[in-house]
């Protein structure tokens, strides 16, 4: 892979920025994380410009979605009257909350999908609507486990989500061992 540089930190910046796909975030939120989280001091958003050679605007942009994801936070210098940035250095919540933002964009509509559509149906004796009842179903146990297991990892039990407690729930529900 060619890079726009070969230094240890352009080749972690670059690096972090293709991973970024991954972890739901796009290139560049990925490289000014990077930047900023091997940085000794807070950044402005011009010395982000500079340094991944990207403009301004981009930048302030996607500075703004990192603060909303909660892995970048906004920094005061007294005496100083430019915004700096400095990343959450925590890994293990940058990792929670990452995960969050994937869940509540990919997984949350899949399950409500999958519910209204199960609302929706009818009780019938037609065996296609049947099928199709079983099927759902089957998949929402299925959505319900991936769900148990996200929000165990997250540590964010709260009535109404089974967290580990329901993971063997779900598991006596299907009489089967996930994989």
């Amino acid at each position: 892979m060619i890079t726009r540089h070969s230094t240890p930190l352009d080749i972690f910046i670059e690096g972090w920025g293709r991973m970024g796909g991954y972890w739901g975030i796009n290139r560049v939120m990925a490289e000014i994380y990077a930047l900023l989280y091997v940085s000794d001091s807070p950044q402005t958003l011009e010395d982000m410009s500079n340094k991944l050679e990207t403009s301004r605007s981009n930048i302030s942009l996607n500075v703004r979605g990192l603060i909303e994801l909660g892995v970048v936070n906004k920094v005061v210098i007294r005496g100083d009257r430019k915004d700096y940035y400095s990343a959450e250095d925590n890994i293990g919540k940058i990792a929670k909350l990452l995960a969050i933002a994937k869940k509540k964009r990919e997984l949350d509509p899949a399950m409500e999908i999958v519910s209204e559509a199960l609302a929706a149906a009818k009780p019938d004796d037609n065996p296609d609507q049947k099928l199709f009842v079983e099927k759902l179903e089957q998949l929402k146990l299925h959505m319900d486990f991936v769900n148990s297991i996200f929000l165990s990892f997250v540590g964010n039990e709260s009535p109404g989500q089974a967290g580990l407690s329901g993971l063997a729930n779900i598991h006596k529900t299907t009489g089967k061992t996930e994989s």
